[in-house]
């Protein structure tokens, strides 16, 4: 009788708590200080930045967050684009933060970017949706 009394209470306990986590995108705050670092460490990782070009990164993609927050935060207070404006706006920051980009990393690391991002684009494509697993454009996949 305990084992089954115990039993019950770790599932409605485990049930309780799988209810209360939050979705992907759901429940969790957006914190741009947290997507620069994410995306900066990816970069420096894979296209293997010194110091100066890692604080420059981080930098932009500090700025792009912000920007991304002021826009979910507008969105929330129902003051919604129609999804071409919101396509097209993205379209135009990612080519500005390329054109950034561009200026801080070597011609040898730009092209890595590229390739990593045309990588990127066909791995979204191919699983259904353009936002993919990762959840943005111009994102390196995540460490899990």
């Amino acid at each position: 009788m305990k084992k089954f009394l115990f039993a019950a209470v770790a599932l409605i306990f485990s049930a309780s708590l799988f209810a209360q986590a939050p979705q992907r995108g759901e429940g969790r705050e957006f914190k741009p200080e947290e997507m620069a670092t994410r995306m900066a460490d990816g970069l420096k990782k894979e296209l293997e930045l010194n110091d100066e070009q890692y604080k420059s990164v981080y930098n932009l993609y500090l700025k792009r967050g912000e920007e991304m927050k002021a826009r979910r935060s507008k969105a929330q207070q129902g003051q919604q684009v129609d999804r071409e404006t919101r396509r097209a706006e993205m379209q135009k920051q990612q080519q500005a933060m390329n054109a950034e980009l561009k200026k801080v990393l070597t011609p040898e690391q730009y092209t890595k970017y590229e390739e990593m991002q045309k990588k990127l684009q066909q791995k979204r494509r191919g699983q259904g949706g353009p936002r993919g697993p990762q959840g943005g454009q111009g994102m390196p996949p995540r460490n899990r």
